[in-house]
């Protein structure tokens, strides 16, 4: 009985250790939205330029379409002003080789009773050599109703 425990633990160990080297290499891609996400509220371009790749593109909640020079353009100190809070949530990762798609929820509580306003937020990011760059971000609006 004891011999067949040991071959039962011995299984589960080896299928949860993939997973934990899985899990280990998606902290990569996600720290990287969140050095970006940094960047921007930071309105710092040189860490923003950092995590970005030289064919990054935006999408904004409108639909409107920024390549990597605008994005840059639009983060510079002279550009900064307050921001709301902002809570981010719901992050998934998945890997597909060198490729990471980056999915979270991003709320900005407004002030007032106006309460929270979130977007669903999809990155895509590389992996280089030099490490993860952000290869495009796109934003879609969450009606007030399905917010939680």
């Amino acid at each position: 009985m004891n011999h067949r425990h040991l071959t039962g633990w011995l299984c589960l160990a080896a299928a949860i250790l993939p997973l934990s080297a899985a899990s280990a290499r998606t902290g990569d891609p996600l720290a990287l939205v969140d050095r970006f996400e940094t960047a921007r509220r930071d309105f710092d371009p040189v860490a923003l330029a950092r995590t970005l790749a030289p064919e990054f593109v935006e999408i904004s909640p409108r639909g409107e379409v920024d390549p990597r020079d605008a994005v840059l353009g639009f983060y510079t100190p002279d550009q900064k002003h307050s921001v709301p809070p902002m809570e981010s949530d719901e992050a998934t990762i998945r890997l597909a080789g060198d490729t990471a798609l980056v999915t979270r929820r991003l709320s900005i509580i407004l002030p007032g009773a106006g309460g929270k306003r979130s977007v669903r937020a999809l990155y895509v990011a590389h992996r280089t050599k030099a490490g993860w760059q952000l290869l495009s971000a796109q934003y879609t609006p969450i009606p007030p109703a399905v917010s939680k």
